[in-house]
Formats: C-alpha cells, structure tokens, sequence
C-alpha cells in the first residue's frame, strides 16, 4: 500500500472514531419496557402509540423498546427469568402484590429518590399502600390500577321485572337477583347464568368479599393469615351457596372467558376488574350498568393492578431514563388517557378535573365507579413467593365452589399450607 493510500485510510479511521466519539457523547439510552395488559390487542396498541411518542418527545437522548409480555403472571415469569439471567428490564410493570417477591430478588430499586412528597401527594392513597415497606421505602408507581366492580345487563334485569337501573346492593340481593336471572332449559341445563363470579383472578375478588365482611385474608405489616376466619368462611359458604345450593353461578370460570360471556348475554351478572370496562362498552350489544361490590356488614374491596418499577443492577443514565418514562407514564394528562383507553382507574386525583376527563366522565359516569370505591378500598394482599399463595387461595376456592369439599375444610387447609409455606417469614 503507497504512503498516499495509507494516509486516506488513516483518515477515514480517524473519522470515523470521531463520528463514533460524537454519537456516545450525544448519549443516546436505549431502555427495555416490559408491560401486561389484560385484553392483548387493542390496549397493547395503544401502549405501544405512548412509547412512540416518548421516544419521539425524547429522540435525541432516550430510545425505549416496548416489550408486550403477556397478563401479570407470565410478565413475572419473564421478570424473573431476566433478573435471574443477569439482564433485568430496565423499567416494567408487574401485579403489586409482587413487591415482596421483587425485594427478595433483589430485582428492583427504591424510587425515594426520584419521586418527591408533591407528586406522591396527587395519587390515590389506597393505590400507594402496596407500594411502601415499613422502613418508608417507596418502590412502585401506580400505573394501571383497578378494583373489582359489579357489571349487570339492564335488557336482562327488565325481561324479568327488576329496575334495570338499581343493582343489588348486598349478597342477599345478589342470591335473590340471580335466582330471577337464571335462564334452563327444559332439560335443567343452565343456558344463561344468574351471576358470575369471575375465575383465575377469583382469590382477588374473595380478598374483596373478606373486606366486605369487616375482614381481611393476610396482613403484610402486622403479619397475621387469617384465610380460616368466620367472616372469610362465611363469604366463601355464599360463593358455594351460589354454586352448588341455588346453582345459579358457574362452579369454574376463567379470568378472560367471563367478559366475553356477559356481552353475550351467557350471564346477567358479572364481578369482574374496572379494567374491562372499556372492552365491554365497545362490546356489549345493550345497556349495563356498574356499580360497586355488592356489601355484607360494609362496602369493600382491595385494590389489584400493575405498579411500575425500575430495574437493580442497570447503569446510572439507563435509570434516570427509565423514571422520564415513569414520569411521562403518570402525568395527569397521560393517566387521564389510559383510564379512558382501557377502564382502568387513573391513578392520579388530579387528572379528574382536566377538561377532557370532566366530559368524558359526564357522558359514562360508569368510569367514576371504581375511583369511587377507591373510598372503601385497601391495599391488595401480598407476600413472599405470592404466586405459591395465590395457587394454594386459588385452590380452595375452586374447590369448594365446585361441590368436592366444604367451605370449612377448604379454608382450614389454605390456612395451613400458607402457615407452613411462609414459616420462615412469619418468624
């Protein structure tokens, strides 16, 4: 090679590690996002659209790479696979009642630091109580967050001569309702169910009954399963008296099945996640209400969703973006625009009085319903190695609800599976 050809290639070298030089200090954060939603297509489009236009708010500095990784138990798995493999997301959502699980992996950062008293003050107080450690530890923002609510079809309410526009407002009524709203034929067969208590997520909505029934499952703070209570055994016996005594609820149920039953008329009644209501408003071929959880001895629920959190163990620059993220997510303005996208509660109390969320909740006030309950709602139940709990709760719910064991004998068991399971942190 002559000194002239040389001294070209030298040059271009010299280039272009100072082209390269220039784009690393330009800085550009290339950040993975994992999120869940419930109902794959529409809502997962509609995420995708918020991270374009993050990205583009941030295209100098910060790319985000979305990744849709399913409902809340498979993005755990996920969550966990990549921690476990040394690669974490840098930011994710995942249902609260992991947070223990999170902290016992190590998985996750406090947000102390970044979220300050002034933004912390504008949620919900019911959506932070899973966010907190007793230390005063702050790790999760409420994102996509929910409680269980009441739906019923107002056609079905008039065939039989209710007033489709009072719902029942206690388990008394729900039993008394349902047997009206029964549709056999004339075989007995059950054609169109009464009421429907939604399965795969049902040990949420039995949290809820529990609460109804001045009661709780498990404390996280305090440290006490209470899972055998008389006020818990006493809502489960209503579930089996739906079941297996009135047979006018479904023994089993799926989590996804129910919504799509209920716009097709297949159940009268449904308890299912505000989360949904979005997909059955643009579903349903009739008119339905929302309303509250029906009560017992008060009104009551716990609060379910998604909170957001920030990867342990990624750079210095890739968590400061990953919070720009979490800001953009949670400001009034966008929070207002998820709610109304999927049905989901918007998170903070401000994004209530933004012009377009005043029109929007007068014309379907059906989306205040669940901010609303917020007034009688807790914080959701969590511990370690939730998911493990959460099968053992599962279980005995479907168990007894399917006729093959008592109430009693279900919840005795639960109690003491859960006791063993947790020993160590019980200690």
């Amino acid at each position: 090679m002559n000194r002239k050809r040389l001294l070209s290639v030298l040059l271009i070298v010299v280039l272009s590690l100072s082209l390269a030089s220039g784009a690393f200090a330009k800085g550009l954060v290339r950040i993975t996002y994992y999120f869940p939603v419930g109902l794959a297509g529409p809502l997962a489009t509609v995420m995708n659209e918020y991270v374009d236009e993050f990205n583009a708010l941030h295209a100098e500095e910060i790319e985000v790479v979305p990744v849709y990784s399913g409902d809340y138990d498979p993005t755990m798995q996920k969550v966990q696979t990549a921690v476990q493999g040394g690669n974490p997301p840098d930011v994710f959502i995942v249902e609260i009642s992991e947070l223990p699980t999170l902290l016992a992996m190590d998985a996750i950062i406090p947000l102390n630091e970044f979220a300050d008293e002034e933004y912390l003050a504008d949620f919900f107080p019911a959506f932070l109580e899973n966010s907190y450690t007793a230390d005063g530890q702050f790790w999760g923002v409420p994102f996509q967050r929910s409680t269980p609510v009441f739906y019923w079809n107002k056609d079905h309410f008039r065939e039989v001569g209710l007033d489709p526009d009072v719902p029942p407002t206690t388990w008394d009524e729900v039993a008394e309702f349902a047997q009206k709203l029964v549709v056999r034929d004339e075989n007995n067969e059950v054609e169109r169910w009464g009421v429907t208590i939604s399965g795969g997520w049902n040990d949420w909505i039995f949290q809820g009954f529990a609460r109804q029934n001045s009661s709780q499952l498990i404390d996280f703070v305090t440290k006490s399963i209470t899972i055998n209570s008389p006020e818990a055994l006493e809502a489960l016996e209503f579930w089996v008296h739906l079941t297996q005594e009135l047979k006018v609820a479904p023994p089993h149920s799926t989590w996804s099945s129910t919504p799509p039953d209920f716009v097709a008329g297949r159940t009268s009644m449904l308890y299912h996640s505000t989360g949904v209501l979005t997909f059955m408003k643009e579903s349903a071929g009739f008119d339905f209400g929302v309303g509250f959880m029906p009560a017992n001895t008060t009104y009551g629920a716990e609060v379910g969703g998604g909170n957001l959190h920030i990867g342990k163990g990624i750079p210095r620059e890739n968590q400061e973006a990953a919070w720009k993220l979490i800001e953009f997510l949670t400001t009034p303005e966008m929070a207002a625009r998820w709610s109304r996208a999927s049905g989901y509660v918007s998170t903070r109390v401000s994004s209530y009085d933004l012009p377009e969320m005043v029109a929007h909740t007068t014309e379907h006030p059906e989306y205040l319903v669940a901010r609303n309950q917020l007034d009688y709602a807790s914080g959701k139940m969590m511990t370690p190695i939730f998911q493990r709990v959460r099968e053992i709760v599962k279980t005995a719910l479907d168990e007894a609800t399917a006729g093959k064991i008592t109430p009693k004998a279900a919840l005795d068991r639960a109690q003491d599976q859960t006791e063993r399971l947790l020993r160590d942190w019980l200690d």
